[in-house]
């Protein structure tokens, strides 16, 4: 009899963690507090912490970086049938895409690393008036551009020399040179950050804000940006910048889960990516 109870509470805690897990499944993009989950379940808070405390413990939950809400962890992945493939960078990055430009109306690119350079390979661009024009297959040294730092800042402090030494002089994209003392503060700067921020001060003086694009090894890949005029974005861009955090970090629960085996496409590319 007393087995038979055992049993049938050990039931009941197993129903109550799968219960909890499925509640983030079916909100892959975002995160929970102990609160919410219970109103949205019907469970006690305490049943709920334990369904969690436990999820936590074998790694299919995360705590966020505030250390109040839950988001689902690498191991998640365990539970994906190996028949079902990797999916596209740009599929991943559609809805955070359209999210920044719904958001701000500007123009939103998303660009990958491909040697010493970033490759554009998808955005939607603004009708707005005084935008820079970005094809898909267009290139960027790493130094050059934000959303190029934001890819450089957040590698190795060796790789970064070593791409210094092989790239000098840096030109810009008006043309003027960026020293290794002022790349060195820009990456210090953006590590801080987390994103990366470029102001052009030539015209067209234009303002733009990268964020960096996690895989599952903690390497970043690319980077997803949002830019326009100084005059028109200027300030918007500060205002709306929690937001567009936000967003960033909701693109990357779902980038972390996926290593970097992203596939796209390039046709005639330069020689000085290949």
């Amino acid at each position: 009899m007393a087995r038979t109870t055992v049993a049938r509470e050990q039931n009941k805690s197993t129903s109550r963690v799968l219960a909890v897990l499925s509640a983030f499944i079916s909100h892959i993009d975002g995160s929970f507090g102990v609160t919410e989950l219970s109103e949205k379940l019907s469970m006690s808070k305490n049943m709920v912490y334990r369904a969690v405390s436990t999820l936590v413990d074998q790694g299919f939950l995360i705590r966020d970086e505030a250390g109040s809400r839950y988001e689902l962890g690498f191991r998640i992945l365990e539970l994906q049938s190996p028949s079902i493939h990797d999916p596209d960078l740009r599929g991943l990055c559609a809805p955070s895409i359209r999210a920044i430009y719904e958001l701000t109306g500007e123009t939103v690119s998303l660009t990958v690393r491909h040697g010493d350079n970033i490759v554009f390979i998808d955005g939607v661009e603004t009708s707005k008036p005084g935008t820079w024009r970005n094809q898909i297959g267009d290139y960027r040294p790493l130094h050059s551009v934000a959303s190029s730092r934001a890819v450089l800042a957040f590698q190795s402090d060796e790789e970064i020399a070593a791409y210094i030494a092989r790239k000098s002089p840096m030109k810009m994209p008006g043309g003027e040179i960026v020293s290794a003392d002022e790349l060195w503060s820009s990456v210090r700067q953006i590590r801080e950050l987390g994103y990366a921020v470029n102001r052009r001060n030539v015209r067209p003086r234009m303002i733009s804000v990268a964020f960096p694009i996690w895989d599952s090894q903690e390497h970043v890949q690319g980077a997803i940006a949002v830019g326009g005029p100084q005059e028109r974005f200027g300030e918007s861009a500060v205002a709306l910048l929690p937001q567009l955090k936000k967003i960033a970090a909701e693109l990357n629960n779902r980038t972390r889960l996926y290593p970097t085996n992203f596939t796209y496409f390039l046709t005639d590319t330069p020689e000085e990516i290949r």
